[in-house]
């Protein structure tokens, strides 16, 4: 019991005490909202992705196990998403946005200042989660795109907006300077780190200010269903992965977290630009977020003596 309350009150209450600082701010503000989603992405994510980057050892090997795990949960959690739909009797429209709300987790502005702070800023952990959150980005971006758009509009551009994705640069610039051997002048790495520091308060603030805007009302059951196969079944499907394929340790920990946190905050975005189920999007993300709370604390707990 003492262990469970020092990661509520530790690990869970300080990242939601941000969440809240951003949703009352919007509230009474009334704040541009893609301003900080722009800071967020454009400043502060590149920083901590080149910093973690820059003093980790990565490998091919690594990046290849967050892959191949990711695309299996992908998978399997798609499968059962399609059966479950199809037991329901779901709709096409509210299928597609059903599938979304199950298979594409906030890894960003959620999935990274929990690693961050559960594993002590352990440059492996955020390592993992950065992949995490740049491969299920690139699903998102296509895959998302095309179910919430109900294979009526092309990939092409959402691909062409991955490929311009600030993470992306940042990444592929770390790894080919690690892989030259060059080493970064002080000068330039402390303001860099400086604001690597500053992504956790700025990445929850900004995920409370976008669920702000977030229109909320009534749909128990669905919302239920949506919300248990995100933050329960996920981190199971997972947690049986990384068995299967060997993974332990810290690794296999992060693995099994990075894939239980809520549903991203982009997919009721998505599902307001293409009109496909925008309420049910909204508060997939929203109640998936608040229910996290209780599920992301056992699971970091569970993971403790696993």
């Amino acid at each position: 019991m003492g262990t469970f309350l020092y990661i509520i009150s530790n690990i869970i209450i300080p990242i939601f005490i941000l969440i809240a600082i951003g949703f009352l701010a919007q509230k009474k503000l009334k704040m541009d909202v893609r301003t900080f989603a722009k800071v967020n992405m454009f400043i502060f994510l590149p920083a901590i992705i080149f910093t973690k980057m820059y003093r980790t050892e990565v490998t091919l090997q690594l990046f290849g196990t967050v892959m191949i795990y990711l695309l299996a949960v992908f998978f399997v959690m798609m499968t059962l998403g399609m059966v479950i739909a199809r037991l329901l009797n779901y709709p096409r429209g509210l299928r597609n946005a059903f599938l979304n709300s199950i298979l594409f987790f906030n890894g960003g502005n959620y999935g990274l200042p929990v690693a961050e702070i559960a594993f002590q800023s352990n440059p492996l952990a955020t390592t993992a989660q950065i992949f995490i959150m740049v491969i299920s980005h690139i699903l998102l971006n296509t895959f998302g795109i095309f179910q919430a758009s109900s294979g009526k509009e092309g990939n092409r551009d959402a691909f062409k907006n991955v490929l311009t994705m600030p993470a992306i640069h940042m990444l592929v610039l770390a790894l080919v300077i690690k892989t030259l051997h060059v080493s970064v002048p002080e000068f330039l790495m402390v303001p860099v780190e400086n604001l690597s520091k500053g992504f956790i308060p700025v990445a929850l603030i900004t995920l409370g200010v976008q669920l702000a805007e977030v229109k909320v009302s009534v749909k128990v059951k669905d919302i239920l269903i949506s919300s248990s196969l995100r933050l329960i079944l996920a981190p199971i499907i997972g947690f049986m992965l990384v068995n299967l394929m060997g993974v332990e340790g810290i690794l296999a920990k992060v693995l099994v977290i990075g894939v239980a946190t809520p549903t991203a905050v982009n997919i009721a975005i998505i599902a307001r630009e293409f009109n496909n189920e925008p309420d049910y999007s909204s508060q997939t993300v929203f109640a998936s977020t608040l229910l996290s709370v209780i599920t992301i604390s056992f699971l970091i707990l569970i993971m403790e003596y696993i």
